[in-house]
Order: structure tokens, then C-alpha cells, then sequence
């Protein structure tokens, strides 16, 4: 009788000794709050639900900035979280302070979103199990690629980004600047643009820092062609349009340039607030991600690779394309 219930004492310990049967927290890290990354926090409590003591935490800084991003980080490691997966804001800041923390506790890093730049100790796979989000390079050549139909035979061109410095952004002026001179360059974000195949970057591109107003009145500067002039604009991001009220009233002036297409404007991302703009001719395409996929999939791939199953070391998630004639039937299930 002491013999079988040593055996049942042992064996009921025996998944707590491995990890099992323990509630497994992991952690959703965007670059920050926003209309965009907030749908992650919706995948992540979904894929959560699913799976038995599994809990998602959503954390972030309210604004894009690496130090905040690395302070939550770093609150994670010391909460004792079981896996994180984060929007990379800056790849060197953060491996050589927070995630070299997480990687020497043995807590596993995916990304998603953002991946690394490739120049992490020559292969970001060494700091991230996994990356989950778009083909970046891809959803460049996209909007370059939709920006031609629009405008086949060339033209000049300003883009806006978020940060110089973001991996997944300047991987998306490089499809851009690919897709319109037909080149390969060698790593991103490219080269400016020279009459390349009849298209002309006027400047480099503006940079807002993921500041909402700031975007908006960028590319008011481009409606206005002052202080330089260009017939089209591509946002790698969704900024000018993530402010419903601020978008419309700096863009209503120039809605005869939009529907003349003296100013062409393809711009990243397809909420349902985005939606509506394309209703009403306030742009001329968005393509779409999928950010409540990403965060579904960061829980899933994290909970893989702790309870020791097989998992995609990339999971690309899909695009859509949205114009004011499909705006009501294009897939909506992206989220953005």
C-alpha cells in the first residue's frame, strides 16, 4: 500500500517537474498601442481561450520607443513569463539589453510584425525561434506593384515610413523601390529611386515616428507639392489615415486631385475606418495585413516550442487589396 502511494505521489508530481500542468503565460509586445497592433491583443486572447492554462499578456509602450518597448520587456522577464513575442522596434537596442536577458533565462523569443535586421550576429534566427507576420518585402513590392496600374508609364514619387531605423519598414521601401526599377538591391531599404524606369523618389522619404499628427501633415505637404512636388505617395504604414477626423479634414481640399489622380495615393493597412475612407475617394488603394492573425499565431507558435511540438519557424500571414469599388467585399478578416 506505501508502495502504490509513493507511485501515485510521483507520477502526479511528474508533469510539474516538466513544465506541464502549470498555467503558461506569454507575453504580446507591439511597438505600441495603436489601432493596428491593438487586433494582435485580440488574436493573442483568442488563441489564449483555446488552449487549457494558457494566458496571453498584451503590453506595450503608448508611444514607438525602444527604451519603453525594452522597459516592458524587461517587466516580463522579471514577472516570470514563459515565452514572448515582440514587434521588433529596433533590433540592436533591444538584443543587446532586454532580449539578451530573455535569452539567458531560457525564456523562447519569437517576433512578429517586425523581425530582425539580418545584420543580428549575421543570422537573427539566433535570437528569435520563430517570426510571424507579412512577407515585409513582399507588401512593398505590392504597393509598388499597385501603384504602376495606377500609373503605368512612371512618374515622381515621395514615400512615408515610421522609423530609419525600423527593420520590417525599410524591408517595405525596399519592395517598393524593387518593384518600380525592376532591381535587387542588396539589403534594405534600397536606393533612391533616379529615373528608374521612369520613376523618381523627389526626396527621401518622410519619416514620422509613428506620430499620428505628424504623418497627417507630411503627406498634407505632399497634396500641397510644396516645398517639392510629386504626382504619387505611398505609405509604407498606415499613420495619416490611423486618425479618422484628422484625415479628413486635412485631405477634403484636395479630393479633386484625387479624383482627377493628380496626386496618387496608395497607403498600407485596411481598417474599417480605412474602409470607409476608400468609400468615399479619399485614397485610390490600401493593402491590407493581418494583425489578429499575427497574435493568434505568436500564442500558438510559443506554446509549440515550450511544450516541445513541431512549429513553422515563419508563418507569412496574407494581403489583401482594397480599392473604392471592392471596399465592401474585399477581406475584411485582416483586420487592418
Amino acid at each position: 500500500m506505501a508502495r502504490l502511494l509513493m507511485l501515485f505521489i510521483v507520477f502526479s508530481l511528474f508533469p510539474i517537474a516538466f513544465g506541464y500542468g502549470k498555467e503558461l503565460k506569454f507575453a504580446v509586445v507591439p511597438k505600441f498601442y495603436s489601432v493596428f497592433f491593438d487586433q494582435s491583443k485580440n488574436g493573442c486572447i483568442d488563441a489564449a481561450a483555446q488552449i487549457e492554462g494558457v494566458e496571453c499578456i498584451y503590453r506595450g509602450p503608448d508611444i514607438s520607443s525602444v527604451r519603453l518597448q525594452d522597459q516592458v520587456i524587461n517587466q516580463l522577464i522579471d514577472e516570470g513569463v514563459d515565452g514572448i513575442a515582440v514587434a521588433v522596434t529596433q533590433s540592436k537596442y533591444l538584443v543587446e539589453h532586454s532580449l539578451k536577458r530573455a535569452k539567458e533565462a531560457g525564456i523562447p523569443i519569437v517576433t512578429y510584425d517586425s523581425d530582425f535586421d539580418a545584420s543580428i550576429n549575421d543570422d537573427p534566427k539566433n535570437f528569435r525561434l520563430a517570426y510571424i507576420g507579412t512577407d515585409n518585402f513582399e507588401l512593398g513590392k505590392s504597393l509598388g506593384e499597385e501603384l504602376k496600374k495606377l500609373r503605368p508609364n512612371g512618374g515622381t514619387l515621395i514615400m512615408q515610413s515610421g522609423r530609419p531605423d525600423s527593420p520590417n519598414l525599410n524591408l517595405r521601401l525596399m519592395g517598393v523601390r524593387s518593384a518600380l526599377s525592376g532591381k535587387k538591391y542588396d539589403a534594405p531599404p534600397g536606393k533612391l529611386l533616379n529615373n528608374d524606369l521612369g520613376w523618381t523618389e523627389v526626396r527621401e522619404p518622410l519619416f514620422n515616428f509613428d506620430q499620428l499628427s505628424q504623418a497627417v501633415k507630411q503627406m498634407e505637404s505632399v497634396m500641397k507639392g510644396k516645398p517639392v512636388k510629386a504626382d504619387s505617395f505611398i505609405a509604407v504604414g498606415g499613420w495619416a489615415q490611423n486618425n479618422d477626423a484628422l484625415y479628413r479634414e486635412m485631405i477634403a481640399p484636395y479630393r479633386g486631385k484625387i479624383n482627377d489622380k493628380e496626386v496618387i495615393i496608395v497607403i498600407t493597412d485596411t481598417s474599417p475606418e480605412q474602409l470607409m475612407m476608400l468609400k468615399d475617394n479619399l485614397a485610390h488603394i490600401n493593402v491590407g495585413q493581418n494583425p489578429y492573425e499575427m497574435g493568434r499565431q505568436a500564442i500558438l507558435t510559443l506554446h509549440s516550442i515550450v511544450t516541445k511540438q513541431k512549429y513553422e519557424e515563419i508563418i507569412y500571414t496574407p494581403v489583401t487589396f482594397c480599392t473604392p469599388q471592392n471596399f465592401d467585399t474585399c477581406d475584411k478578416r485582416t483586420g487592418m
